[in-house]
């Protein structure tokens, strides 16, 4: 009988992880997570502990001091942990940092004080900056515009600076995420387009919609977490830009074809507002190269925006779902300072 492979993913039950989870137990992976669990509800805790081998419910700082965590011979660590976009980035700074990228680091020095031989990391193509007029690559410059993306680029040059012959590092760069998920957001652009489409009748661009993005399907990001996995890099770091031209479109044309989806939609896009700088498009060959056809990304737009319709329809959204404290991340985290469940540092002051 084979060996089953055995990973801890830091960050599973989030937007991500809940999907990564489900696709790795299909694939007969042993899961163990680690999650504070921020925006999750027991249904969410009932659906991934089928998933799961083990569950803790900690605050991600916990894995660095918790020895029970780290008795378990594990293949790989997958860091998805994250205060995970912009609005947050720059509202909580220095949490973003610690969170993104110093405990990624000291997840990693643990991991590899402990024999685990890889880490894969959820990074992101937003630290190339704005490239709306070429398409950089792996060896192409760098410039973050946000907390975010500057917490990426940083983990990921400490990760390299420990990778060696006995630990190795991928960093998958991944394109926007966006798809049905477990653990539903609504502030992602293609999720918040589907949504106000489907609740108000109305695809709303609050930008003048010019900028370019690439976009993965968040199964496609599953499927991308499970090859680094497996996979066994020449380089003992190895960032990866994940995602395909194929999706890569401006946020403008993503509107038309929401609207396009969604009959009896009004389209507005806010023509007079300021251009977007975050504006990028990415060269995704390395990775079409490296994992082939079989983990490529195989969700299209219009794939992608079927699946949200289908998801959405079934859910108990309003439709001010942006002032919505439980699908927009940004305003479930004020509401648990307001209400004193977190701290400013975002520790939980008291479980609920």
């Amino acid at each position: 009988m084979d060996k089953k492979t055995k990973v801890l993913i830091v960050g599973n039950l989030g937007y991500v992880g809940s999907e990564v989870c489900k696709f790795l137990y299909s694939k007969n992976v042993e899961i163990y997570g680690i999650d504070p669990n921020w925006f999750g509800d027991q249904d969410l805790l009932d659906e991934i502990n089928i998933c799961v081998k083990k569950q803790w419910i900690k605050d991600i700082r916990d894995v660095l001091v918790d020895k029970e965590i780290w008795k378990v011979k594990y293949d790989a660590v997958i860091y998805l942990a994250a205060v995970s976009n912009d609005p947050m980035g720059k509202r909580f700074a220095n949490v973003t940092h610690k969170i993104n990228a110093e405990y990624c680091h000291e997840v990693a020095k643990i991991a590899k004080s402990n024999g685990i031989k890889k880490i894969v990391f959820a990074s992101s193509c937003s630290m190339y900056g704005a490239s709306d007029s070429n398409f950089p690559s792996e060896n192409d410059d760098l410039s973050p515009m946000t907390e975010y993306a500057v917490s990426k680029v940083w983990a990921e040059r400490k990760l390299e600076e420990i990778s060696d012959e006995s630990f190795y590092s991928i960093a998958l760069r991944f394109a926007t995420a966006c798809g049905p998920s477990s653990n539903l957001r609504l502030d992602l652009v293609l999720n918040d387009l589907v949504a106000s489409a489907l609740k108000n009748k109305k695809v709303e661009v609050l930008s003048d919609g010019t900028p370019w993005r690439p976009l993965i399907h968040v199964k496609d990001m599953a499927r991308a977490i499970f090859w680094a996995v497996n996979y066994v890099p020449k380089n003992y770091f190895l960032p990866i830009n994940v995602g395909s031209k194929e999706f890569t479109f401006q946020i403008k044309d993503f509107a038309k074809l929401v609207s396009e989806a969604i009959p009896e939609t009004t389209l507005t896009i806010a023509t007079g507002k300021a251009v977007d700088s975050r504006s990028y498009k990415v060269n995704f060959g390395l990775y079409e190269e490296l994992a082939g056809e079989e983990y490529y990304p195989k969700f299209d737009a219009k794939k992608a925006i079927d699946d949200l319709i289908n998801f959405i329809k079934e859910l108990d959204i309003p439709d001010n779902f942006r002032e919505s404290k439980k699908w927009m991340r940004l305003k479930a985290l004020e509401n648990k300072i307001d209400n004193n469940l977190m701290d400013e540092d975002l520790n939980f002051i008291k479980i609920i």
